[in-house]
């Protein structure tokens, strides 16, 4: 069965974590930040599909269909706008997680600013949308042993004869120590090349904030890849197993959806 980066990334947090969600599978509530970023995901999806009907060339549409797609294009240019941005933000506000309507409001009008800062972002350059939220699974060989790992493209762009594959967070923003060593962008380096049949040459993780936009770049050598490759196998071995011993910690658990049922939590 696949594994994708979210088991991953959980099992590594914490195996008790991962047992909790994707053995036990016990539910739990969306917390107001996973809505907000979920809001904020959505949006931005839909923004990427508009960019993609825009991209269509008309020299490769018939003449007797060519003004109808040169209106058409025009029309949906004019769409790119912030004000449409900001219209796509209210239309994919998710008001579940919040305590009570007032949060989820401030929320919303805060997205505003997060809508702003990207579209300033997003404006800076000419940019060819090669695929949005476009799903992947990469097979990855281990000791011998296949390992096949599941996830999601954010947002992939052409550059050159190349590919950037560009991650949206609505975090703090990590250090470029921590984006140069992050695993998701490993995988995304090893799936790009074989999703698009072309290099993947910049990994982006784009943070989006209320004041600015924080734009960490990076790149992936084959010594980077085949550490990341012993990493999945190390932690896909450790899943199979069903080791789920807990790591507990303040900073852990304190953010754990399921800190009020574990034995081991240190909160």
């Amino acid at each position: 069965m696949p594994l994708s980066f979210s088991q991953l990334s959980t099992y590594k947090r914490c195996p008790r974590r991962y047992e909790f969600a994707f053995v036990k599978k016990i539910p739990r509530q969306i917390s107001a930040g996973e809505s907000f970023g979920a809001s904020v995901h959505n949006t931005l999806k839909k923004w990427g599909e508009l960019e993609e009907q825009t991209s269509m060339p008309s020299t490769l549409v018939k003449d007797q269909l060519r003004l109808f797609v040169e209106e058409k294009s025009e029309t949906d240019q004019s769409a790119l706008s912030l004000e449409h941005l900001f219209h796509l933000w209210h239309s994919s506000f998710i008001v579940e997680g919040y305590a009570t309507r007032v949060e989820a409001d401030i929320a919303r009008k805060r997205g505003e600013e997060l809508m702003r800062q990207f579209f300033d972002w997003w404006s800076r350059e000419p940019r060819t949308v090669l695929a949005i939220e476009k799903g992947f699974k990469q097979e990855i060989l281990v000791a011998e042993k296949r390992v096949t790992i599941s996830g999601r493209f954010d947002r992939v762009e052409h550059v050159g004869d190349a590919v950037r594959v560009i991650d949206y967070k609505t975090t703090s923003p990590r250090t470029q120590d921590e984006v140069d060593a992050d695993l998701q962008l490993s995988i995304y380096a090893l799936a790009a090349a074989e999703a698009f049949g072309r290099p993947c040459t910049e990994l982006i993780l784009l943070f989006i904030g209320e004041d600015e936009i924080v734009e960490r770049r990076t790149t992936r050598n084959a010594s980077q890849l085949k550490d990341a490759v012993t990493q999945i196998g190390f932690l896909a071995e450790r899943i199979e197993e069903g080791d789920y011993h807990p790591t507990p910690s303040v900073p852990k658990c304190t953010h754990c959806p399921y800190r009020t049922i574990c034995d081991a939590s240190a909160v």
